[in-house]
């Protein structure tokens, strides 16, 4: 019952979301084609398919984002209220797998030679890249539409930016990437146990990613020499 209620709330989630569900689709379609006509392992096909997918995505976020103004943001944040734990969650379980993939691709390019290895190991930090930008947009969008939710229910803000009564998603994202890289706040502060959650949440995310990063840099030069 309980897998059946969260299956309903993350379709209900990604239903209100046609970006982030049109460039899910569009990577399942790019790792089909992978997997028929290359002739990649399934990580590789993997690690393909998740970079369309989420450059695609970062494309589009950042097209609305940046012509998205406050109201605008309050709409979106009503219209994609259901499903959002359950959206943030399989998102941050994607990202963590892709990791894994990262690290089975850095093990094949050991293997390889020239070109190929280069090709191998750019494509890895290429993947690491996009993982963490699409992991903190997401991130960032969570803090936002919270945060205009809270606020639409006469509730106080859950965070506080300085000399910005009315933040815009890039305040948001500002926010995310400042956790994102040092796992902790900066001159945004939390106001609340509203958003502490997510924050602790997105502090744990950030230490195993930054950890991880650093696991596979050392791969990555020791795969160069």
């Amino acid at each position: 019952m309980a897998k059946g209620h969260l299956a309903l709330r993350l379709y209900r989630g990604l239903r209100a979301r046609p970006r982030l569900l049109g460039s899910m689709a569009f990577g399942v379609l790019v790792f089909v084609l992978a997997r028929t006509f290359s002739p990649w392992r399934d990580a590789g096909c993997a690690l393909v398919a998740w970079n369309a997918g989420a450059l695609l995505y970062l494309a589009l976020a950042w097209e609305w984002m940046r012509e998205t103004d406050v109201k605008a943001i309050q709409q979106r944040a009503i219209g994609q209220d259901e499903g959002r734990i359950a959206i943030l969650s399989v998102v941050v379980l994607a990202a963590a797998a892709m990791l894994v993939a990262v690290g089975t691709q850095l093990g094949q390019a050991r293997d390889l030679h020239g070109s190929a290895r280069v090709l191998h190991v750019s494509f890895a930090v290429l993947t690491i890249v996009t993982s963490w930008l699409f992991t903190q947009v997401v991130f960032a969008l969570h803090y936002a539409h919270d945060f205009y939710l809270l606020r639409l229910r006469g509730q106080k803000d859950p965070l506080d930016f300085p000399g910005t009564p009315d933040p815009s998603y890039f305040d948001f994202f500002h926010f995310a990437c400042i956790i994102g890289t040092s796992s902790q706040t900066a001159d945004i502060t939390f106001m609340g146990q509203a958003l502490r959650p997510v924050g602790t949440l997105h502090c744990v995310v950030a230490f195993f990613f930054n950890a991880s990063l650093i696991a596979l840099s050392i791969n990555v030069v020791a795969g160069l020499l």
